[in-house]
């Protein structure tokens, strides 16, 4: 390590600055350091004398299947009582813009034995399968790409409707450029 440059400033130049030389790029928040091996998402060890001040966290409930119909009471609800019923229309919707949020996907076709669209929905009891048919973009890897719709469907439609997927089938129809 060198040691700052006691030189006097040349005409024209600024003199060096005092606080020259390397820094560190992240300083973190001050305080003690984990221990090795401790995950960064793991909570920081609470300071003496406040682990009492810390509520554990309330349990969250788990998402209420497809259709279901149970007193608001039991639903945890504004104390309304009702059924919230989602059409299969709507299931079909989120699966089929799910695929086509996958690169490669060009569009969707009727998957065999539908003449509807490109999506077909079987819901039973609280869990749902989905048959998909897509049109993959010239010069994908056609496995990745269904693999990839299989994976991003099933994401979606488990996240946004809080229902299992049971399975979603794949079936690609047809190999096109995609549009310019």
């Amino acid at each position: 390590m060198s040691e700052p440059d006691e030189r006097p400033a040349e005409p024209g130049r600024p003199a060096p600055r005092p606080d020259t030389g390397p820094m560190r790029f992240f300083s973190g928040p001050p305080g003690p350091t984990p221990p090795p091996g401790t995950p960064l998402s793991a909570p920081p060890p609470a300071a003496p004398g406040f682990a009492g001040d810390r509520q554990p966290a309330a349990p969250v409930p788990p998402p209420r299947p497809h259709g279901d119909a149970r007193p608001a009471g039991e639903q945890g609800g504004t104390g309304v009582e009702g059924r919230i019923a989602i059409e299969d229309a709507v299931v079909a919707r989120i699966a089929e813009l799910a695929a086509l949020d996958v690169r490669g996907v060009v569009a969707l076709s009727a998957p065999p034995g539908d003449g509807d669209g490109g999506v077909r929905v079987r819901t039973r009891d609280d869990e749902v399968t989905l048959d998909l048919g897509i049109v993959v973009a010239y010069g994908s890897v056609i496995r990745d790409v269904a693999g990839a719709v299989q994976e991003n469907a099933a994401r979606m439609a488990g996240l946004m409707l809080g229902m299992r997927v049971a399975a979603v089938n794949v079936s690609v129809e047809d190999v096109r450029r995609p549009p310019a």
